[in-house]
């Protein structure tokens, strides 16, 4: 196989992977100053196990208790596509955390266009 007919093969197939990574935004719910607005952190991993290690330890460091199970995370984002939590104490939700999964690397579509056809000959 010539060099120019590999290079093709190996970025066709590099292109059709598909590849999901999990999105984990904490939705803060209480204001703490009221003339600011509320700020997202949002962050991405490849991986459903790290963002729930990760997930933990951030919980756990700041006292808040890991009541998520990765079992419910991953039954839900397989039937809803979303995984959603509400921390609560004492009647007051302090923030929320959610969990999407996303495809990086989609499937390329012809955006509805059609094939242009071809130029008449004189």
């Amino acid at each position: 196989m010539d060099k120019k007919g590999y290079l093709s093969t190996i970025s066709t197939k590099m292109a059709a992977r598909q590849q999901p990574i999990y999105e984990v935004r904490i939705v803060p719910l209480v204001k703490a100053n009221p003339f600011e607005a509320p700020r997202e952190s949002v962050t991405y991993f490849s991986n459903l196990k790290k963002a729930m290690d990760t997930l933990h330890t951030a919980l756990g460091a700041q006292g808040w208790p890991g009541t998520i199970s990765y079992s419910s995370v991953y039954r839900d984002l397989k039937s809803r596509e979303l995984f959603t939590h509400a921390f609560v104490v004492e009647g007051v939700r302090y923030f929320e955390v959610r969990i999407t999964k996303r495809i990086i690397n989609p499937h390329l579509t012809t955006l509805g266009i059609d094939e242009m056809p071809a130029p008449r000959r004189k």
